[in-house]
């Protein structure tokens, strides 16, 4: 079936094959050990599904600037002593390079974002696990799902495709957004890194409205008209 569609839903494939939801459940997380489909909540998904994702490396060096700028103003949010969730992002790598070396426990399914803080022995570093994501280095499923659901999380940096002011945030890739959909609900607050690059775009699966991302960071070459509409929506910073 995944051959022909790019997911498939537990309540859907119960009917079809007339069982439960928890039989249709233990299939798939075997099925997702065995590197056969990507498991999430609420069904499964093609793995081979991917729409113009760029390797991580690459994307940090585009607006690299404009990057550094934001993560300087998301410092401001981090405090000694708190639990954080970093994504995969270009934006949020730039984050975890300039860490300061404090009590902190930073979470992440980022296999890029371990090294810069290698040498930073007063942070612990938590690594949800996972399917490896070879493109973007970074790990996915319902394992890295499972792990999240182990720690209170204080804040979570992530980042996105594209913003669409009237439908709200959007990643090229559905197992990124699926991710990043599913941590959002287990992280108090929720804080989100753009670029002005990404204003009036959108990739091909919405993951977040509005309503659910408390802060939102931009840097300095952001368009004032549409910061104007944005933060009528969302608190920003520029």
């Amino acid at each position: 079936m995944l051959e022909t569609q790019p997911s498939l839903r537990t309540i859907e494939l119960a009917k079809q094959f007339n069982v439960t939801d928890e039989t249709i459940r233990r299939d798939l997380e075997f099925l997702d050990s065995e590197n056969k489909l990507i498991r999430t909540h609420g069904g499964a998904l093609r793995i081979e599904k991917r729409s113009m994702d760029l390797p991580l490396q690459k994307r940090l060096k585009e607006n690299r600037a404009e990057k550094n700028d934001i993560a300087r103003k998301a410092l401001s949010f981090i405090k000694e002593g708190e639990t954080i969730l970093l994504d995969a992002s270009s934006s949020v790598l730039a984050l975890a390079e300039i860490l300061p070396n404090i009590n902190l426990t930073v979470i992440t399914n980022a296999h890029d974002c371990i090294v810069p803080l290698m040498g930073k022995e007063n942070i612990k570093v938590i690594v949800t696990g996972g399917m490896l994501d070879r493109i973007s280095h970074s790990y996915s499923g319902i394992m890295a799902w499972d792990a999240l659901k182990r720690f209170s999380v204080d804040k979570v940096f992530f980042s996105c495709n594209g913003i669409d002011l009237d439908r709200g945030v959007s990643e090229a890739v559905e197992i990124h957004a699926e991710f990043k959909e599913n941590a959002m609900a287990m992280c108090k607050q929720k804080i989100l890194l753009c670029d002005s690059s990404k204003f009036s775009q959108h990739g091909s699966r919405f993951f977040a409205n509005f309503d659910v991302i408390d802060t939102l960071i931009t840097d300095y070459n952001a368009d004032p008209a549409f910061l104007e509409k944005l933060s009528k929506k969302v608190a920003v910073i520029a």
